[in-house]
């Protein structure tokens, strides 16, 4: 605007010719120099008016590309990778459980290297060592038993509200050390029924430089079922969990970090309308996307439209530090046998802490479940 103001005095000040006639002259030549002068003076005005109209033009799309470039969006437009440097999953032994990745030899604790290399054939464990934001809202597929993610991206679009919209497809899961967000099964042996809990050695944190991503992450813990000790190909076949929902059994979604937000985040959740949010706020839920969306019709990125948007309540919501600060936290009942989990670890695209600022993280998964209700 300072420059308007600039560009605008100059032309305001800018002398136009008078016509001046010192004493007699001849009628003809004064009405001939008066025409001429005031058709000069049209096109100096004329001239004046046209460059004011483009640099207000000029002005406008300057204001525009300002505030295209210092809004801030759910999912990532710069970076889009995520670092996942380990995958820690430890399972307590105490009173009797034991685990597996075969569902036929059982240990006390297993390693990444044995979700990958000694898991039973035929597995679709998923363990990249990079991730990108998808977003879900715990439905799963039932003839796969997998949970339906998806994978969005922002893309610049006038027609929408806010001048871009989201685009999301669903997300495969394929085995090995590609793909956009983790997830393998997991085998659970006890001798009667038990309850099993999440416990504050579990966690989602830094490797590096902390940048807030951790606070977009979650996990989910599908239950699919059991079968009788020794049966363990009944047990790699289970594919019973169900939808998530709210007080549900089968599909747990834990949200680590749910009480930390960097500013950067904060300032999303502004720009998305949620005026009343600090860097300690705990929000109970949020959008996840539930269905593919395509380019068009266009879907304005700040949407909540239930054709492809549904609400997630976390089933368990730990504090950032959770070892110091957490309790245990109930995840579901064992049934006597082998029981089948299949775990998911993914970054939210539609949790506003998922933003550029944080983009190009390191974060480390730290899972322990226990039979034991408290350390």
């Amino acid at each position: 605007m300072e420059n308007e103001n600039n560009v605008n005095n100059t032309i305001q000040t800018t002398p136009v010719d008078q016509v001046v006639v010192n004493g007699p002259a001849p009628v003809q030549p004064q009405t001939t120099n008066v025409v001429e002068n005031n058709v000069a003076k049209e096109e100096r005005e004329e001239s004046n008016n046209n460059r004011k109209k483009i640099l207000t033009a000029f002005l406008m799309l300057i204001v525009t590309a300002i505030s295209l470039t210092t809004a801030s969006y759910a999912w990532f437009t710069e970076n889009t990778t995520v670092t996942v440097d380990s995958i820690d999953v430890n399972v307590s032994a105490a009173n009797g459980i034991q685990v597996s990745v075969d569902a036929v030899n059982w240990k006390a604790n297993i390693s990444t290297n044995d979700i990958t290399t000694n898991a039973y054939t035929g597995n679709t464990n998923q363990l990249p060592n990079q991730i990108v934001p998808v977003s879900t809202i715990g439905d799963v597929d039932a003839t796969t038993g997998f949970m339906k993610m998806y994978k969005g991206s922002i893309e610049a679009d006038a027609t929408t509200a806010h001048g871009y919209r989201l685009v999301a497809e669903q997300s495969v899961e394929t085995a090995g050390t590609t793909g956009d967000f983790i997830a393998f099964d997991l085998f659970l042996l006890t001798t009667q029924p038990t309850t099993v809990y999440l416990t504050t050695s579990s966690d989602v944190v830094a490797t590096a430089a902390d940048t807030g991503l951790k606070n977009a992450a979650r996990v989910a813990f599908l239950y699919e079922g059991s079968a009788a000790t020794g049966a363990s190909a009944d047990a790699i076949a289970l594919k019973g969990a169900a939808n998530h929902s709210v007080g549900g059994t089968t599909n747990i979604i834990w949200e680590p970090n749910s009480n930390i937000h960097t500013a950067a985040g904060v300032a999303q959740a502004n720009n998305y309308g949620e005026t009343v949010y600090d860097t300690s706020t705990i929000v109970p839920n949020y959008y996840g996307i539930k269905a593919a969306i395509s380019a068009n019709p266009p879907v304005d990125y700040q949407s909540k439209v239930t054709n492809y948007f549904g609400q997630v309540t976390p089933d368990i919501q730990t504090p950032n530090g959770n070892t110091v600060n957490g309790q245990y936290k109930t995840l579901f009942n064992l049934a006597a046998g082998i029981n089948k989990v299949r775990i998911y670890g993914w970054v939210e695209g539609q949790d506003y802490d998922c933003e550029n600022n944080a983009s190009g993280s390191n974060i480390t998964f730290n899972i322990q479940i226990s039979k034991n209700a408290s350390a």
